[in-house]
């Protein structure tokens, strides 16, 4: 077979490939579903792994949506990497209850959780690079899915550059795929909820696209020259505002709010956009319900996957849900050091409390502090609505004893480093 590697190969696109020198000498996971497209990937990489020095390994995600035919899907891929001895992970994710856990569409859900499956076995086997097989035709098709969903001008590529995601057919249309799949008698397997114009990028794929290709082919290629300006533009965005004080922290971004009112709202939509895409999929829709609680204080508003943006005092911020889930602990008798898990925080207790038996939580409704409101306080010192949810409080016999940052009358309790 490898003495055909040439004549199989000419048939298509050695010219168009892209970042084929990455493929020398490095590790490649393919992600393979079975589908035309990830087999003609699959195949084109065996070909030339012998000449590239590629190592070559495949991932099948089975996302528990499909039954039967997603065990089918399993079974394909299995018999196809066996009889080409390319090693081959199976990693079943469950789409479905993260959908109803998250609120999550099918389709963002599936994507996310599929590159979180392909990540780990690129760690796992300490590659170099995932390849994926989106073509040239899946990169058209994004414009008018981000179009018709809502996007901003500079994000209507999609599918940008990757240090560790490669993207070999980026330039290859569907039909050379096709040609290339006949060309080499390759099976695989069709999913039949492709061809339901029920998902937005279906009906682009069924409809749309053949008839701008039959009507004029080059018009294609015009709104790919617009994709790629878009992330030259993104790009620009970037470097101009590369020394923003935008800050990320694990599950959550803040950026001063004063500084986010200085900037012309092109700007400021770019940098509300730049903070979400670490977490979700980021909708014009996302963007615009941002923007309108900028001119107020103290308001929240829920983001997909269960994350909130909050604009509070002189702060803009998006963080997980998790961040501020309501949490008590019981102080025991011989307890001198307690660990808050979900603030990952370690509060010390010396002197009498040592030995005390106490409640510690954060704040609620009606909490006071030698006769004031707790809220009261808390306002009057400007502190915004996070940080006050995550404050720690500390209770004996009923009563407020001790407030962090706050209310610290009791020097007998410290919150202390992880280094403990």
């Amino acid at each position: 077979m490898r003495s055909l590697v040439r004549e199989n190969r000419s048939i298509l696109f050695d010219e168009q490939i892209i970042d084929i020198d990455k493929l020398k000498n490095s590790k490649v996971v393919v992600a393979f579903s079975g589908g035309r497209d990830s087999v003609a990937l699959l195949h084109y990489l065996y070909l030339i792994s012998k000449n590239y020095n590629i190592d070559l390994f495949a991932c099948h995600v089975n996302h528990g949506i499909r039954g039967e035919m997603g065990e089918r899907d399993e079974n394909f891929c299995k018999s196809f990497c066996g009889k080409f001895d390319i090693p081959l992970f199976i990693k079943k994710i469950d789409v479905p209850s993260y959908v109803r856990r998250f609120n999550l569409s099918v389709e963002d859900a599936a994507r996310k959780l599929r590159y979180q499956a392909l990540f780990e076995v690129l760690q796992k086997l300490d590659a170099d690079y995932i390849a994926t097989a989106h073509h040239f035709d899946d990169i058209v098709e994004t414009f008018f899915v981000k179009v018709f969903t809502g996007s901003a001008i500079y994000n209507l590529k999609g599918f940008d550059r990757s240090d560790r995601v490669l993207r070999p057919f980026a330039n290859v249309e569907r039909i050379q795929i096709e040609k290339y799949i006949k060309h080499n008698k390759l099976e695989y397997v069709d999913d039949e909820t492709n061809f339901s114009s029920d998902y937005v990028r279906n009906w682009v794929r069924l409809k749309i696209i053949p008839e701008i290709r039959n009507y004029n082919r080059g018009y294609l290629n015009n709104i790919y020259s617009i994709q790629e300006q878009s992330s030259e533009l993104k790009n620009f965005l970037h470097n101009h505002l590369a020394d923003s004080p935008l800050k990320f922290e694990q599950f959550l971004a803040h950026i001063d709010k004063d500084y986010l009112l200085s900037k012309s709202i092109f700007e400021r939509r770019f940098l509300i956009a730049k903070m979400f895409e670490r977490f979700f999929r980021v909708e014009k829709k996302h963007i615009d319900n941002a923007m309108n609680l900028l001119g107020g204080t103290s308001k929240r508003i829920n983001m997909p996957d269960r994350f909130i943006f909050e604009v509070s005092m002189n702060k803009v911020i998006i963080f997980h849900k998790d961040l501020i889930e309501k949490f008590i602990f019981l102080k025991k008798e011989s307890d001198d050091i307690v660990f808050l898990p979900k603030l990952c925080k370690y509060i010390k207790f010396d002197g009498p409390l040592k030995d005390a038996v106490l409640t510690i939580r954060n704040r609620k409704d009606g909490d006071r502090v030698d006769g004031l409101k707790l809220k009261d306080i808390l306002i009057e010192k400007k502190i915004d609505k996070f940080d006050r949810d995550r404050l720690v409080v500390v209770e004996k016999d009923g009563k407020i004893i001790w407030v962090e940052n706050v209310w610290e009358v009791n020097e007998n309790i410290k919150v202390i480093g992880m280094e403990v």
